[in-house]
């Protein structure tokens, strides 16, 4: 036993050191200052639950999220003792804080805690994927975004709504524009050129386009109008909803159309830093960019018509 588990340590510390090697010295570096930030904060708190909740936190996902334990059955008779000697190894730095707090309570009831995960069976969560019709229509690749960058909506949809119970709507201003630009993130990549030969003609690509930016759009921007409106109708509040609405439709045609015109993903981003997001804030406030970004539509609508046409003749 104590044999195997040495050859498992250092299978460990291999893996780490290959993880670490893979990350490059600079996120390596970043890790270790993240790490450290956060044992100073450990130490520093002065509620003494928060460190063995945080042990327990720490050490319980672990033990949910493992998957070797068919693997680890192989060469040992006891799994539930070699997880036992595992988690006391990690919780060390944590009975280590402790002692250096003082709290030598919670140095002594940190092992005596972790040591019955070990025994308890993992939970199994079963998730039912949810059909969001209603929010999204059209390319796959806003959905993908969605998917992706869900959680951040949801985050700034919160911060907005307590802006406003506080009487602030320009939070909920600026958690509009600021998912406007979150949201063009769906067509940061170059596409393949035979993704086009799925439309049958020119106007069906900008018909489907057009459809589903001011349907995304209009949807996630209703609950940020919802929030500037609930203070008052304030002839601002409304023009900067309808002008930012405006702006955040252009915007993703833009995204949407010049992705088809630039080859190299690192020429979209920069034209998106450069351009693309100072004229959609501009837009937000100043409602006239939005007739900018209208002409930079029909340029790139041009411009793709006579490099793809090939492809609907």
């Amino acid at each position: 036993m104590e044999l195997m588990f040495g050859y498992y340590v250092r299978l460990r510390l291999r893996s780490g050191g290959r993880l670490l090697k893979e990350l490059g010295i600079v996120r390596s570096m970043l890790l270790v200052g993240l790490l450290a930030f956060a044992v100073a904060i450990l130490c520093k708190v002065e509620a003494s639950w928060i460190l063995p909740l945080v042990c327990l936190l720490v050490i319980g996902g672990y033990h949910q999220t493992r998957k070797d334990r068919d693997f680890l059955r192989r060469f040992t008779d006891d799994v539930s003792l070699f997880f036992l000697c595992e988690y006391l190894l990690l919780s060390l730095p944590f009975v280590v804080i402790a002692g250096i707090r003082g709290d030598w309570v919670i140095a002594l009831c940190i092992p005596l805690v972790i040591g019955w995960i070990p025994f308890l069976r993992p939970v199994r969560f079963r998730t039912i994927p949810v059909r969001l019709g209603f929010l999204y229509v059209g390319n796959m690749e806003y959905i993908r975004m969605f998917r992706r960058m869900g959680w951040l909506y949801l985050i700034t949809i919160g911060v907005s709504a307590l802006g406003c119970l506080h009487g602030n709507v320009r939070v909920a201003k600026a958690g509009m524009v600021l998912w406007g630009i979150i949201q063009s993130g769906a067509y940061s990549y170059v596409p393949d050129a035979h993704l086009l030969q799925k439309f049958k003609s020119y106007r069906i690509l900008q018909r489907e386009l057009w459809k589903a930016n001011v349907w995304n759009a209009s949807v996630f921007s209703l609950p940020f109008g919802v929030m500037c409106f609930a203070v008052g109708f304030r002839t601002e509040d409304v023009l900067f909803f309808f002008s930012c609405l405006m702006a955040g439709v252009f915007y993703l045609q833009v995204m949407a159309l010049f992705r088809w015109v630039c080859p190299v993903s690192a020429g979209i981003v920069v034209i998106q830093l450069a351009v693309c997001i100072p004229l959609f804030v501009w837009t937000c406030f100043v409602w006239v960019g939005c007739l900018a970004e209208l002409m930079i539509v029909g340029i790139l609508s041009y411009v793709i018509w006579i490099k793809w046409k090939v492809l609907w003749k």
